[in-house]
């Protein structure tokens, strides 16, 4: 049994070696292509430039284009991509002690990288010290525990910049809805304190006020729920006023009422809800079915049964259903709120390889074919799609080249002659640029 058990065994070590050091090689190449990478004079025109940006100091200037580059080749999104190269810039050039030790598998790379992020506002000098006091320190130690040990030092390195650092984080306050996926959506957020317990309390309060009518219900489950009462104010108020009610005539509480807490809302409780705009995609076939799928704005897909359960007690106005093959083109540079409107809707993301940028209002819709004047019908779906600024820049100086095939199909090169397919189902790489795989010399 030990033979037979310690061969996937070392195996497993083996491979996780492997990994470390293809991770540790990885931030490397990162490096070594920020320091080389820079895209072709003759592609840019006249008003447009390659901007070269310094992210870290000390270290090289790095082309503004290289992190769409690297977004196709990473398979991940721009932000990311830009994320990874400037942590790998800064582990080598703020960190070079960490960077040796993480070359040398002496340390995990993303324990590394943490490291380096939660250093990233010292300065230099100071910023390297601190990891070099750390390095041996968080030996033996489990993750959370060596990071805790950081922040002690880092705080200890620059008390000052340690608190203007806690004034600055009590305004970088924030909350968004992710990750939708069968019919659930995650809420995060970031809150100060007081505020962050107050809400608590709410909705412990809330959760016992619902208990009764969701008797099956766990804990956790009550809260979420009160979360989405607490999300309608006028009818978390009516909760909480009903709930206040005397379970008994000739209860001794004031007016008939206990405490602050007064009922006066007398709507029924459904019609309380805010007004809210959803837009629904559901596919011809389904129309009328029993089965099938739906996809709401902003929410994922989800089946027609629990769409139908979402809709059963509320009260809908249903809008005139838009059909992208009806929808006609224009002839004015700048698309008309109606059309924009359907743009808004037909690109649920930004449209370049694997991002996941939801299309906002304050995306530039770039016609993917330039527009020339004189002509008509080019501002239309098939010549628009959605691009944040940094892609728009890139296609807009010739650095990548991209054509609409169909209707949210699309074709980008980049400038090492990479080529990706982008729609709604997501991003292939199509071709490499190349006749045929060289070895590589590692």
């Amino acid at each position: 049994m030990e033979i037979e058990t310690r061969t996937p065994a070392e195996q497993l070590r083996a491979c996780e070696a492997l990994r470390r050091t293809a991770e540790a090689r990885s931030l490397d190449i990162l490096c070594e292509l920020a320091e080389h990478y820079e895209v072709s004079e003759d592609s840019l025109i006249e008003h447009l430039v390659d901007r070269r940006i310094q992210p870290v100091v000390p270290g090289p200037t790095v082309s503004e284009f290289l992190s769409l580059e690297l977004a196709g080749l990473l398979e991940c999104t721009p932000l990311q991509a830009a994320a990874k190269l400037y942590s790998a810039l800064r582990l080598k050039y703020r960190h070079p002690t960490l960077h040796t030790a993480v070359q040398q598998l002496d340390i995990e790379p993303h324990r590394a990288l943490r490291a380096v992020d939660k250093c990233a506002h010292l300065d230099a000098s100071v910023a390297e010290r601190v990891t070099t006091g750390w390095l041996p320190q968080q030996l033996g130690l489990g993750h959370t525990a060596a990071l805790n040990r950081l922040d002690k030092l880092v705080v200890e390195a620059d008390p000052q910049r340690a608190i203007e650092r806690e004034r600055a984080r009590r305004k970088d306050l924030d909350v968004s809805l992710w990750g939708s996926y069968d019919g659930v959506t995650t809420l995060s957020g970031r809150l100060e304190d007081l505020d962050a317990r107050y809400l608590d309390a709410s909705v412990d309060r809330m959760a016992d006020v619902l208990t009764a009518e969701h008797p099956g219900l766990s804990r956790g489950q009550l809260r979420a729920k009160a979360m989405g009462v607490l999300a309608n104010p006028a009818m978390a108020l009516g909760l909480l006023q009903r709930a206040a009610q005397p379970a008994l005539p000739d209860s001794e509480a004031p007016n008939g009422c206990l405490g602050p807490l007064c009922g006066t809302i007398q709507t029924p409780l459904h019609k309380l809800r805010p007004r809210l705009e959803l837009a629904v995609h559901i596919d011809t076939n389904a129309v009328g079915c029993a089965t099938g799928s739906a996809r709401i704005e902003g929410a994922g897909h989800i089946t027609l049964n629990l769409l139908r359960e979402y809709l059963s007690d509320i009260d809908v106005t249903v809008q005139p259903v838009i059909d992208l093959a009806t929808v006609a083109p224009e002839d004015q540079y700048r698309p008309s709120a109606a059309l924009k409107k359907v743009l808004l809707l037909a690109f649920p993301t930004e449209m370049f390889p694997f991002s996941n940028r939801a299309t906002a209002r304050f995306m530039d819709f770039d016609h993917t074919e330039r527009f020339r004047s004189g002509r008509r019908r080019q501002t239309r779906l098939g010549n628009l799609c959605p691009f944040s600024r940094r892609p728009h820049r890139g296609k807009t100086a010739g650095v990548w080249d991209v054509k609409q095939h169909s209707v949210g199909v699309l074709t980008w090169t980049s400038p090492l002659k990479y080529v990706y397919e982008v729609s709604p189902g997501g991003t292939r790489l199509v071709d490499t640029g190349h006749d045929a795989w060289r070895k590589l010399d590692w």
